[in-house]
């Protein structure tokens, strides 16, 4: 076909096709536009999610359907916090009683014995060890060690007290080497299986405070040790008043 006052053929405009929109570009819309399907019923009722089993349920079940499963898992997650903070309590408790016995001892032998009844009777701990190193044994009621002894044996844990700055203290806990477990509990090691090792401060003189179970999974090395740590340095105190 020609212009009839040309005789050119007619003139067209080329219109560029449309892109076609990717999943992705829906999905981020949907995300922007939360509110799309307000007042748009027809299109829900049209939509359609395909279900593991096979057949198809409503966008709208669909959504019930994954708030309700977002629900349980925020319910668990709630639930392990509260035990968490029962458990906690329930540390936190075990703990005060025993620094205020602590604090209230007249002498070492009170003090070792308070020390001796909390761990076993509101701890629970199966096995205990207090060890002062010293180079000058005095007869004490507290196992004494030579610190090069010590030293030779525990060397790579005591190193482990300390963080990379070398300051700050910290409680050791997990499996542990055979002479370890000997230097640590000559009489049980055959009986042990994980280890809490906190470090005690005494005047010129450093010892430990280790606690035992025959589980091995009982003090893991992600264990919280927090508890432990506070308890360490109430002993190293007291102990250091009584001495």
């Amino acid at each position: 076909m020609t212009d009839s006052a040309t005789g050119s053929p007619s003139a067209s405009v080329a219109v560029p096709a449309s892109k076609e929109l990717t999943e992705e570009q829906v999905a981020e819309y949907l995300k922007a536009h939360p509110e799309f399907f307000t007042n748009k019923d027809e299109l829900l009722l049209d939509l359609k999610v395909p279900h593991q089993r096979g057949d198809t349920i409503s966008l709208v079940e669909r959504q019930l359907t994954l708030l309700r499963d977002h629900n349980l898992e925020l319910r668990r997650r709630l639930g392990k916090l509260v035990d968490v903070a029962r458990d906690n309590d329930r540390l936190f408790e075990q703990t005060r009683k025993l620094v205020l016995g602590l604090l209230e001892s007249q002498d070492l032998e009170q003090a070792i014995e308070t020390l001796k009844d909390g761990l076993e009777q509101d701890f629970d701990v199966e096995f205990h060890a207090l060890i002062l190193f010293t180079d000058n044994p005095a007869n004490l009621p507290i196992r004494e060690e030579n610190p090069d002894s010590a030293d030779e044996v525990l060397g790579d844990l005591m190193a482990g007290f300390k963080d990379k700055s070398g300051s700050s203290q910290k409680v050791i806990c997990g499996c542990m080497k055979s002479d370890e477990l000997k230097f640590l509990f000559p009489d049980e090691h055959e009986k042990i299986g994980s280890v809490a090792l906190a470090p005690l401060n005494f005047p010129n003189n450093i010892g430990v405070l280790a606690l035992a179970s025959s589980d091995e999974n009982h003090f893991r090395a992600t264990m919280g040790s927090m508890f432990l740590g506070y308890l360490s340095d109430v002993t190293s105190r007291v102990f250091s008043r009584l001495l």
